[in-house]
């Protein structure tokens, strides 16, 4: 047993080694929703993937927080925000490029529901119908990627000012 002296001690990770802990978490829940649980990439799951998301930059911030006496303005948290979600983007977009470069009948269902629904319009002719799959197969993995870094990047953004500003205002008004 380890004694709890020894715990108090040890060394607190990093807010960039907390976004490496929340990015793999949220690796090892979109495989287990699709690859275990056989989920399509865009059920509901995808709101547990958010909830570790939050978790993780809410976590860095609280700890840091405490770890400095709750003497942090609005700038401070959010570097150790900002420090923690682009690690989370940046992993994120690595994972997006590799399950998509894999896992091409996502793409190829995808195209299919877009050819199927140009045709249904029925103003456009078949060579055209064929001309937009073929640039779609080239545009959708950087597609996919740019949206995964700009829908986190955002998502980082806000949930790392409302938490930096709530726990800046508890600072500034005790």
């Amino acid at each position: 047993m380890v004694p709890i002296s020894i715990l108090i001690k040890m060394k607190q990770p990093t807010p960039t080694q907390k976004g490496l802990i929340t990015g793999a978490l949220m690796i090892i829940a979109s495989l287990f929703s699709s690859e275990i649980l056989k989920n399509p990439i865009e059920s509901y799951f995808q709101f547990i993937i958010y909830f570790l998301f939050t978790g993780g930059i809410v976590w860095s911030l609280i700890a840091h927080s405490k770890k400095n006496g709750n003497i942090l303005s609005f700038k401070d948290y959010f570097s150790i925000g900002f420090k923690t979600f682009i690690v989370v983007t940046l992993l994120m977009a690595a994972f997006a490029y590799i399950y998509f470069s894999f896992h091409i009948e996502f793409r190829d269902s995808k195209i299919a529901e877009n050819s199927k629904m140009l045709l249904m319009q029925g103003d456009h002719l078949p060579k055209e119908i064929e001309e937009n799959a073929n640039q779609l197969k080239k545009m959708f993995l950087p597609l996919m990627i740019s949206s995964a870094v700009f829908r986190y990047l955002i998502l980082g953004a806000l949930i790392t000012a409302i938490t930096g500003g709530y726990l800046s205002k508890n600072y500034n008004t005790k």
